[in-house]
């Protein structure tokens, strides 16, 4: 693992040291046009009126990085000298451009194209010599990623696995790129000391001043929680996965001021989180989200459930697949969609105040879901119940049961798609896409109405609920209990007035 280099935005700075000679052909592009305009000063400065001696100089542009050919580059030829002139063409679809009419002399070759401004690259122009009036063929390229590791991470070796993420933070609303804001990286990796044991490692890397930051060293085998913070605002979640090649852009922007601000009720369906619960606070604002629910074969589908992650927005979709959310915060977001028999999908998407956004979500990945379970009558042989599920389950109490056979039914995709079908309880989403379990019915004296039961599984209290889905599978539950208030709950498991809730893993109880 490449440990985080800060030192080495200079030395990307360095690369694009030519970044003056590009300024120069965008001020002898302007010059061109005002050439253009006045016929009498169209003549090439240095050549002899009336010099025949002119060719072409046409090629490609290719993207390295994205590995196709460039569309759209501005592509200039600059002659060397006091009076420079400059001859310009638009590259096509197929990445090919053409200048016609370049007398013989030594220029520099360059292109401009809005993906190197996105990457905070700037390739340097190189030399060209036109020697006779033979065409002349160049070949000019968006660096590969190799080539940018290579810069970027000086201490990376050949065949280092990790990747490389860099983009520009800015202002959600006006654009204007945040010095000094920081993305902030986390992933989970498998640590070496007295065992073998899973570490959350998280990463901050501080943007300059041109908001542009880079960060060296971070895993491509697997999925990565990211987002941009300066001060107390922050983006929401988002999540990354570096490709293959070891280079990712990725954008952030971050709502200021009154653009997020924390929900203060929980009157909508979700609920708000007490503001003291570490990563429970949702937000909110004037961004709105509309798009479209699509299956791989491009079919709408109906019913699908959408959910803007940190926010309490929630909706589904129409007959026709479509959906709008509204209150929503600005900034970068996570939007999710589920589907019964998909697994959940999250897109990330860019929201500004006051204006509405459009996404296209497609949900392809099949769920793997528990197999349709058939009950027969015959009893199967039974063993002692060491929990005492089915003696309370049968005493019908104050709890809510929920057997192997009822989770089978739901179908679900993670334990917390159990739980949300409880009365009683509200899910939270909260940092690194997990939930923070709420009970309404419990004894609180919370503004929101809301507080947090106690949570066991085969009898051992959980200190913190962070990380439930990953840490329980549908098919590993036996059965749940969920007691709501402070009584009821057999004694062993009681003590919080919020209520608790007793997971139970391994075979059914009584089974």
């Amino acid at each position: 693992m490449l440990p985080h280099r800060p030192s080495l935005l200079p030395n990307f700075v360095a690369m694009a040291a030519s970044v003056a000679l590009l300024a120069s052909l965008r001020a002898t592009a302007a010059a061109q046009q005002a050439s253009e305009a006045n016929p009498t000063s169209a003549a090439a400065p240095g050549a002899a009126p009336g010099a025949a001696a002119l060719t072409s100089v046409s090629g490609t542009v290719y993207d390295s990085l994205a590995g196709h050919p460039l569309a759209g580059a501005l592509v200039q030829v600059v002659l060397r000298g006091e009076n420079a002139r400059a001859w310009s063409a638009t590259s096509g679809t197929d990445g090919r451009f053409a200048i016609p009419g370049v007398p013989r002399g030594t220029f520099i070759v360059g292109f401009m194209h809005p993906a190197l401004d996105s990457l905070g690259l700037a390739v340097p122009p190189h030399a060209l010599d036109v020697s006779s009036d033979a065409p002349v063929e160049v070949t000019l390229a968006i660096p590969s990623a190799p080539t940018i590791r290579k810069l970027l991470c000086a201490s990376s070796q050949p065949g280092d696995s990790t990747g490389l993420v860099i983009g520009f933070i800015r202002d959600a609303d006006s654009g204007t790129p945040l010095a000094g804001a920081s993305a902030v990286l986390s992933w989970t990796e498998l640590v070496v000391n007295k065992g073998i044991h899973t570490e959350r490692r998280e990463v901050p890397v501080k943007a300059n001043g041109e908001g542009w930051y880079a960060l060296c060293g971070v895993p491509t085998d697997g999925s990565i929680t990211a987002r941009a913070e300066l001060g107390d605002d922050a983006s929401g979640y988002i999540e990354l996965n570096v490709p293959a090649n070891g280079v990712l852009h990725r954008d952030f922007s971050i709502p200021r001021g009154a653009a997020a601000v924390a929900v203060s009720d929980g009157g909508s369906d979700g609920g708000a989180a007490k503001a003291s619960l570490p990563g429970a606070q949702l937000r909110h604002g004037s961004a709105r989200l509309t798009g479209v629910v699509r299956n791989a074969q491009g079919q709408p589908l109906n019913g699908v459930q959408l959910m803007v992650w940190g926010s309490d927005v929630t909706g589904s979709t129409g007959d026709d697949g479509t959906f709008t959310l509204s209150g929503l915060p600005s900034g970068t977001q996570s939007l999710e969609a589920r589907y019964v028999g998909y697994s959940p999908t999250r897109v990330s998407v860019d929201l500004a105040s006051n204006q509405t956004r459009s996404v296209n979500v497609t949900l392809s990945e099949r769920a793997n879901v528990l197999d349709q379970v058939t009950v027969y009558g015959k009893a199967p042989k039974r063993r002692l119940d060491y929990t005492g599920f089915l003696e309370r389950r049968k005493a019908a109490g104050s709890g809510h049961f929920i057997t192997r056979a009822d989770i089978a039914e739901m179908r679900p995709f993670d334990l917390t798609d159990i739980l949300r079908r409880v009365p009683g309880l509200k899910l939270v989403p909260t940092s690194y896409f997990d939930y923070t379990i709420l009970s309404s019915r419990g004894v609180t004296t919370s503004p929101t109405g809301t507080c947090q039961p106690l949570i066991f599984v085969d009898g051992a209290r959980l200190v913190d609920d962070t990380g439930l889905n990953s840490m329980l599978r549908p098919g590993d539950i036996a059965a749940i209990e969920v007691y709501a208030g402070p009584s009821g709950a057999p004694p062993q498991y009681s003590g919080g007035e919020c209520g608790s809730i007793l997971i139970w893993t391994g075979p059914e109880p009584g089974k």
